[in-house]
């Protein structure tokens, strides 16, 4: 346990320069809104705008972290994969990492967004709106971690495959191989019922919302739609993530030789 513990430290280190570019980002998004919003006398309208669009982003926070995480390693296969400590727990330290910076900038869009919205004219009903924030939160991580263990196994599989073929050709073998999967997916989607259990009903989604102004009076709408959320569909997800993450193990074990 200290071992992977030690190894976890370094991979914080190693991920620190992705985590910094995330933050930069997230400033770049906050500063960018803002000052939009005062060109045109709405900073704290248009901030939560940005801020709820930082938010949404980090959807795909743990498949950037690993790109660049995984992308230092390919340049030091030999010395990463001759680590005494088995591959699950050397591809399960970049996972706890990537998601512990993930959670950093992720609180931190929230209380921007949060802050921005207090300050701005839209209005909601917390009592309605927190128990679909929560499941829309929860879905959003359930999706980072699905999408961040797919980019990883396509890594392993476009390493294992880079063995034999240029990076080119192994590049387009990886991603018809991704086409097939997504194919092979869309063809069961007739079972999709199996995971149809759970429901949970909201009432106060959001679907759109409108933005308008007349004599220098602006007014925001905002459209509700209901929606269904089944505990099933998480549950598929960490499945299938958890599938991919033992997949990418086993091909990075077994076929990646060094």
């Amino acid at each position: 346990m200290t071992a992977w513990l030690d190894l976890t430290k370094k991979e914080f280190r190693l991920g620190l320069p992705a985590f910094i570019f995330s933050l930069i980002v997230l400033v770049g998004i906050f500063a960018i809104s803002a000052i939009i919003g005062l060109s045109i006398n709405l900073m704290w309208e248009t901030l939560t705008i940005g801020a709820f669009a930082a938010v949404a982003l980090h959807g795909f926070y743990l498949a950037y972290y690993l790109l660049y995480s995984l992308d230092v390693e390919r340049k030091r296969m030999h010395l990463w994969l001759h680590n005494p400590l088995p591959i699950v727990q050397l591809l399960l330290a970049k996972i706890v990492s990537g998601l512990s910076y993930m959670f950093i900038t992720f609180i931190t869009a929230a209380i921007v967004l949060w802050q921005a919205h207090e300050n701005s004219m839209v209005f909601i009903h917390l009592s309605e709106w927190l128990p679909p924030l929560l499941l829309s939160v929860i879905t959003l991580l359930t999706k980072t971690l699905l999408l961040g263990c797919t980019y990883l196994f396509f890594w392993t599989v476009f390493m294992a495959l880079s063995k034999t073929y240029n990076d080119f050709l192994s590049f387009v073998l990886t991603f018809l191989f991704f086409l097939v999967v997504v194919s092979l997916f869309n063809t069961v989607k007739g079972v999709s019922f199996l995971f149809d259990w759970g429901a949970v009903n909201s009432e106060s989604v959001l679907s759109w919302f409108e933005f308008s102004t007349s004599n220098e009076i602006h007014s925001f709408k905002i459209q509700e739609t209901s929606t269904v959320f089944y505990i099933g569909h998480f549950v598929r997800d960490l499945v299938l993530a958890g599938l991919f993450f033992v997949g990418g193990c086993w091909i990075l074990d077994r076929k990646v030789e060094v």
